[in-house]
């Protein structure tokens, strides 16, 4: 049986949603991270509505590759996602 052990450490997984983060400046919105926190209910929980209601935004092979590494480090470690895009949410509206 392959080895199927995804985890990831704690940098690691900051690192993915940095990753996302960063690549969405390149985006008018809604952009992926934006997507990406639809997807794991931040956006409703945060801010009382999903940021994508009037679509999604158009995304290609290397958008979805890393929501999915996104998702990945939010399956194992949820609260640290929520704790780095908290913080980088926070750096933005006051940036």
């Amino acid at each position: 049986m392959a080895n199927t052990d995804l985890s990831l450490s704690y940098d690691q997984a900051r690192g993915l949603i940095d990753d996302l983060w960063q690549w969405s400046t390149n985006y008018q919105f809604p952009t992926p991270a934006s997507l990406f926190l639809d997807l794991i209910g931040y956006s409703a929980d945060e801010f009382g509505e999903p940021l994508c209601s009037n679509g999604a935004p158009n995304l290609g092979y290397h958008e979805h590759h890393l929501i999915g590494w996104a998702l990945l480090a939010y399956a194992h470690r949820p609260a640290d996602v929520l704790e780095r895009l908290t913080e980088l949410i926070t750096a933005e509206l006051e940036g």
